[in-house]
C-alpha cells in the first residue's frame, strides 16, 4: 500500500514537472514569435509592396507578408489601429500593444527628377525636330517639384510638343514609366530662345593682358544678348589687349579690347617706302600711336615735313609707293 502511494506521487511530481516544462517552452515560443511595432509616425518603403517587415519588428521571414500596396510617388497611405490588427491576426502573430490607439503612415520613397534631364530633353527635340537649330528654353513652371522612385534610373518620353513660331512658346506633355507598370504625365509650358556661338574666354584676364589664340574657346549664347558691338570672331579678338579685367565665359565686347599699339607716340620709327622693284628707308618721331595696319603722321626730324604711314610692326612704318612714281 506504501508503494503505491510512493508510486502515484512520484507520477504526480512527473507529470506536474512535465506540463511545466511543456508551459515553459510553449512561453519561449511565444515570446520568440511576438513583434513590436514600428516607433516612427512615418515609414519610408523603397518597393512597390507593403510587407509586415515594414511595420513591425521581429517578424520572420516565412511571416513577412505582404499587407498593402505602396502608395504612388508623393502620395501617403495610412493605417489605423484596427488595420495593424488585422494585419496581426492574418498573420497569427503576437503583438501586445500598449494601447488601442495609434496608426502608421506610409511613404514611397522618392528623390527629385533634376531638371536639366527635362531642360536637355525638350532643348534637344526642338532643337532638331522642330527648330533645325540650337535653342536654350524657359519653362514656365520651373519649381514644379517632379518625384520619382529612388534608386531608379528615370527616362522621360515626349508624347506631345506644339510650337508657336511668332511667339516661340511651346507646350509639351511628358510620360515617365517606372519599373511596376507605374507612369507620371507632366505638362510643361514655356518659351525658346535661339542660340549662337561666341567666342569667349577660358581664363580670367586682367586690364593690359594680351589675349592670345590659347585664351579662346566657343561658348552658346542667346542671340537677344548680342548687338553690333558683340566681338563675334576669334579674329576680333586675338591679340588684342584688354581695357578692364575680362571674365572667362562671358560676352566681350568691342569696348572691352583694344588693338596693341606697336608705335606709341614720341618714338622714333622706321620708315620704309617701297615698290616692287626696290626699297628705302628713313627714320621719324611718331606724332602719334598706331596698332598695326593704323595709318599715323610722322614727323622728319631734319626737314620737319610730316608724312603719313602704315604700321607694319613695332616701331616699323611703310608707305607703298607706286611704280610709276619711282621709274618716272
Amino acid at each position: 500500500m506504501l508503494k503505491r502511494i510512493r508510486f502515484s506521487l512520484l507520477f504526480g511530481i512527473i507529470s506536474v514537472m512535465t506540463q511545466m516544462l511543456f508551459e515553459s517552452n510553449y512561453n519561449v515560443s511565444n515570446a520568440a514569435a511576438a513583434v513590436y511595432l514600428k516607433p516612427e509616425r512615418e515609414i519610408i518603403v523603397r518597393n512597390s509592396d507593403v510587407r509586415m517587415s515594414d511595420l513591425f519588428f521581429n517578424v520572420a521571414p516565412s511571416d513577412d507578408r505582404i499587407v498593402a500596396s505602396a502608395p504612388r510617388v508623393g502620395s501617403k497611405l495610412m493605417f489605423r489601429f484596427r488595420d495593424l490588427e488585422t494585419f496581426i491576426k492574418k498573420s497569427k502573430l503576437l503583438w501586445h500593444p500598449p494601447s488601442n490607439r495609434g496608426s502608421r503612415i506610409v511613404t514611397r520613397a522618392s528623390r527629385q527628377l533634376h531638371p536639366n534631364v527635362i531642360h536637355d530633353l525638350l532643348e534637344k527635340e526642338l532643337g532638331s525636330r522642330i527648330l533645325n537649330y540650337e535653342v536654350e528654353i524657359e519653362l514656365f513652371n520651373s519649381k514644379k517639384r517632379i518625384l520619382v522612385p529612388d534608386g531608379e534610373q528615370i527616362q522621360p518620353t515626349i508624347t506631345e510638343l506644339h510650337y508657336d513660331d511668332s511667339s516661340r512658346l511651346f507646350k509639351a506633355s511628358l510620360v515617365i514609366l517606372f519599373r511596376n507598370s507605374e507612369q507620371t504625365k507632366i505638362n510643361l509650358t514655356g518659351r525658346t530662345h535661339p542660340l549662337i556661338a561666341m567666342p569667349v574666354l577660358n581664363t580670367h584676364l586682367g586690364s593690359g593682358d594680351i589675349v592670345k589664340p590659347s585664351h579662346i574657346t566657343w561658348k552658346n549664347v542667346r542671340v537677344k544678348r548680342t548687338n553690333y558691338n558683340t566681338i563675334s570672331s576669334v579674329k576680333e579678338l586675338v591679340d588684342k589687349v584688354a581695357r578692364r579685367p575680362l571674365i572667362a565665359g562671358r560676352i566681350i565686347r568691342l569696348s572691352d579690347v583694344e588693338s596693341l599699339k606697336l608705335v606709341n607716340k614720341g618714338d622714333f620709327v622706321t620708315v620704309q617706302l617701297r615698290n616692287a622693284t626696290m626699297s628705302l628707308s628713313t627714320r621719324g618721331i611718331s606724332i602719334e600711336s598706331g596698332s598695326k595696319n593704323d595709318i599715323i603722321r610722322i614727323k622728319n626730324p631734319r626737314s620737319k615735313k610730316i608724312i603719313e604711314a602704315k604700321v607694319i610692326a613695332p616701331n616699323l612704318t611703310i608707305i607703298q609707293m607706286p611704280q610709276n612714281i619711282i621709274t618716272n
